[in-house]
């Protein structure tokens, strides 16, 4: 069987309904392991020790995103567009262990100050990096609307990573065992992915993949990737760095306790997101092959996606302000009682920023990333101004109303362009697959 007889055997679609109930599946299983492995974190390692871990998280995941730089959903809309992805896939991911290399070297600048810990702060900081190319694996097979290797591949690493983190937990409870367990299992799923990858028909030899001195006989493919991916990417990692920004900040003014109550707050909202993140991975390649044929079905198809993704933030909303005062305690115990309230600010920030979910992947499908740029840029600025003064509520309370702000702006972009559906020229695509 030849590579792209294997793509297509391999990735045959399935319908919005299942990809969604497939990814909703999948994310509750590996979200609720690494909420168990989150919960145990906290009791285990102290206030202190938990802060330093979400910190190492927090600081990884931000400079994680300069490794993508928006690829992975370009990746999704060419191949669902019906566009060869051969080379696409191969120039990005040879792309992303370049900048990888740099990542990890500046993550290693930037925590060798650090007073206690070093080492332990270094290895969880690479695991979002890791986690990103298993990820990566996913968008790739998601063009194809079938969400079942992105399910199986995800949903098992973050098994593994949470049963080797209780183990380590539970042996030696201490920041190191726990970020030696995460970074072992991190690597393998890795590696893991990027052999899926190759047998499932989109890469010939995983070696002569990996290798980035051959990027400059890419450059077609490579440019195109980067003029389309660039207004994404900084939009994202602007969006990411606005919410982890946080937790630096937190870390820089009022140390480690203050991180320990804001990521607890944040810890219980983060599952909610995956309600978002499951509908949307399988509406849109279906919405973005959709604008190709039939613009008005796609619009009914955004428009349904989007009230109903309204409906249900409203609802986790609502039982996220009832439920926190009790809630936190009895999971966390009572020293982190004070992160109450932050919980139930975080859990009202859910509506806007499930409304946005929605619109930011339409301006994607249109080929008006760059739009997102500009509307996310100003957003962490609000964060730079943190007085010594203000506490974890001031902040989270800057973020509910940003996020607000930042949902008015995308509904005006998809006011004044709703006609106009910047598509990518067919010469454009048959260019970037040429060689």
């Amino acid at each position: 069987m030849d590579k792209q007889a294997r793509q297509y055997s391999d990735s045959q679609p399935r319908p919005i309904r299942h990809n969604a109930l497939v990814k909703l599946t999948s994310e509750l299983i590996g979200r609720l392991a690494l909420f168990a492995l989150v919960l145990l974190a906290a009791r285990r390692l102290g206030e202190a020790g938990f802060g330093l871990y979400n910190y190492a998280l927090a600081l990884g995941f931000v400079l994680a995103q300069l490794t993508d730089l928006g690829m992975q959903l370009v990746l999704t809309r060419e191949i669902a567009a019906g566009t060869r992805g051969d080379g696409l896939v191969s120039a990005a991911l040879r792309l992303k262990v370049a900048l990888s290399a740099v990542v990890t070297a500046a993550l290693w600048l930037m925590v060798a100050g650090q007073p206690v810990a070093r080492g332990a702060v270094f290895l969880l900081s690479l695991l979002p990096l890791l986690q990103s190319f298993p990820e990566f694996v996913g968008y790739v097979f998601r063009g194809r609307q079938n969400l079942t290797v992105e399910a199986w591949l995800l949903a098992g690493a973050r098994l593994v990573l949470a049963g080797a983190g209780v183990v380590a937990l539970w042996l030696w409870p201490t920041l190191l065992a726990l970020a030696v367990s995460q970074a072992v299992v991190g690597l393998l799923f890795a590696l893991i992915g990027l052999v899926g990858l190759r047998r499932g028909g989109w890469l010939a030899r995983l070696g002569e993949e990996l290798a980035v001195h051959r990027l400059p006989q890419q450059r077609t493919e490579l440019g195109y990737l980067l003029r389309q991916s660039l207004p994404l990417g900084v939009a994202i990692f602007l969006s990411i760095a606005y919410v982890r920004l946080a937790v630096l900040l937190l870390q820089y003014r009022l140390g480690e306790t203050a991180v320990a109550h804001f990521s607890a707050a944040a810890r219980l909202t983060e599952p909610a997101q995956l309600i978002p993140a499951s509908i949307m991975a399988a509406v849109f390649p279906a919405f973005a092959l959709a604008l190709r044929h039939d613009a008005a079905g796609a619009r009914r198809l955004g428009a349904r996606a989007t009230l109903l993704l309204l409906a249900v933030g409203v609802g986790v909303a609502v039982g996220g302000w009832l439920l926190g005062p009790w809630l936190v305690p009895w999971l966390y115990g009572p020293a982190y009682g004070a992160s109450s309230r932050v919980f139930q600010v975080l859990a009202l920030s859910l509506v806007p920023a499930f409304v946005n979910y929605t619109l930011t992947h339409y301006l994607i499908a249109r080929g008006q990333q760059a739009l997102m740029g500009a509307f996310t840029g100003a957003m962490p600025v609000s964060y730079t101004h943190l007085r010594a003064h203000e506490t974890v509520l001031d902040l989270v309370c800057r973020l509910l109303l940003d996020t607000t702000k930042h949902i008015i702006t995308d509904l005006y972009a998809q006011w004044t362009n709703r006609q106009k559906l910047t598509l990518l020229p067919d010469i454009d695509s048959q260019q970037c697959t040429s060689t």
